[in-house]
């Protein structure tokens, strides 16, 4: 049962992944430097994005656990 919910949890977490970078654009901020032409290029993401990543490895890593967690064996005596 264990490896049945980590495999889903893993499954999960990579469909949010490339639904959510399929979805969010990053912002395109450029600068100009006008002494020396360099045109500086930087991208920034929302908030909402980093989140997602996070809860998305989050559950990545849970998974992964789970998928190869070791069952405990009982001991009666």
């Amino acid at each position: 049962m264990k490896c049945a919910i980590g495999i889903f949890l893993i499954a999960q977490a990579l469909l949010t992944y490339l639904a959510i970078k399929m979805m969010y654009t990053p912002f395109i901020v450029k600068a100009l430097n006008r002494n020396t032409g360099v045109m500086t290029v930087s991208y920034s993401y929302p908030l909402t994005y980093w989140l997602i990543c996070i809860a998305s490895g989050m559950m990545l890593i849970v998974g992964t656990y789970l998928v190869f967690a070791k069952e405990k064996k009982q001991i009666f005596n």
